[in-house]
C-alpha cells in the first residue's frame, strides 16, 4: 500500500469516557484528542463541577472562571466530545460508554463509586483505567494492574484482574503535594495505556 492509503487507514477509532474533569481529567481528555494518525474518536465526559479560580490549568487551556468544565471542553473540541454535567455514581453508571471508561474523580472517600463503575464497566466489556495515588514531590509513576497495587488503589479489593491503575502509590497522610508535574505523567500513562487498548481493538492484525 501506499503511504496515502496507509494515512487513510490511521483515522480515530474507538469511544472513551472520561470520569472526571478535574486537574487530572483535563489533561487526559487534551492528550487523549491531541493524539494524531489514530486514536480515539469520541469522548464522553462527566463532570459537574465549574472552573473555580484555583482551576489554574484549566484557565491556562482557555478556560473561563464560572463556566462548567464540560462545557469548556465541548467549546474546545465541538464534535469530538458530548458532554455531561453529572457526576457519576451508582445511580446513573449506565451513563458510561465506549471501549474504554478513565476514572479520574477526586475528592472525599471515592472508592464505591469507583469500585461500582469498574463492575458495571465489566459487566459491558468496558475497560478501565484509574489512579493509584497522585501525591509526591519527585515520586515515579507506577503502571500494575489494581488486583496488584500496593498504593490506594489496594482499597478496591478486587478479586479479578483488568483494572489498570496508574499513580505514585503515595497517600494524602504521606503529607506531599499534588505536582503538576506528576498530573502530567500521570495522565500521560493513562493515556497511552488507553491507546493500547484502542489499538488492540482495531489496529492490530
Amino acid at each position: 500500500m501506499n503511504v496515502e492509503d496507509l494515512e487513510r487507514m490511521l483515522i480515530p477509532k474507538g469511544e472513551v469516557s472520561v470520569i472526571g474533569c478535574g486537574r487530572l481529567g483535563v489533561r487526559v481528555i487534551f492528550d487523549l484528542l491531541e493524539v494524531h494518525r489514530g486514536g480515539v474518536e469520541k469522548v464522553y465526559v462527566f463532570d459537574s463541577a465549574k472552573i473555580e479560580k484555583n482551576d489554574i490549568i484549566h484557565r491556562k487551556l482557555g478556560g473561563n472562571v464560572g463556566e462548567y468544565k464540560v462545557d469548556f471542553i465541548k467549546r474546545f473540541f465541538k464534535d469530538r466530545v458530548e458532554s455531561y454535567k453529572v457526576n457519576i455514581n451508582e445511580k446513573n453508571l449506565t451513563l458510561i460508554r465506549g471501549d474504554v471508561a478513565i476514572i479520574c474523580i477526586a475528592g472525599g472517600d471515592t472508592i464505591p463509586t469507583t469500585k461500582a463503575i469498574i463492575e458495571y464497566c465489566k459487566s459491558k466489556g468496558i475497560k478501565t483505567i484509574g489512579t493509584n495515588g497522585v501525591f509526591g514531590i519527585d515520586e515515579k509513576v507506577k503502571v500494575c494492574d489494581a488486583k496488584y497495587a500496593k498504593g490506594p488503589a489496594k482499597f478496591l479489593n478486587l478479586n479479578e484482574d483488568g483494572h489498570i491503575v496508574v499513580g505514585t502509590e503515595k497517600f494524602i497522610k504521606d503529607f506531599e503535594p499534588i505536582t503538576p508535574y506528576t498530573l502530567d505523567e500521570i495522565a500521560k500513562r493513562m493515556v497511552i495505556e488507553c491507546l493500547r487498548i484502542l489499538w488492540k481493538k482495531y489496529y492490530s492484525r
